[in-house]
């Protein structure tokens, strides 16, 4: 995997959860395919991974539109 200067941001506001328990969902889905993390957080158990899977795909539809990106590409 190639490290780019290329970086596509989204941010989730008023997400009600400490700091720590995002991390762990964030651990479980870094350096992964977007559709395979998207899939890992559909079926995770922990109640913030939905808020996760939003700002992730918000960011994917920021890559596509603004940066004309290809999605099959990107990786988090």
């Amino acid at each position: 995997m190639k490290k780019s200067e290329n970086l596509v941001k989204a941010i989730g506001n008023n997400v009600k959860s400490s700091p720590r328990k995002i991390g762990l969902v964030l651990d479980h889905i870094r350096g992964k395919k977007v559709d395979i993390a998207i899939r890992d957080l559909s079926f995770a158990r922990q109640r913030i991974a939905s808020e996760v899977k939003k700002v992730l795909k918000s960011a994917v539809a920021n890559a596509e539109n603004n940066f004309q990106y290809d999605i099959d590409n990107l990786y988090i």
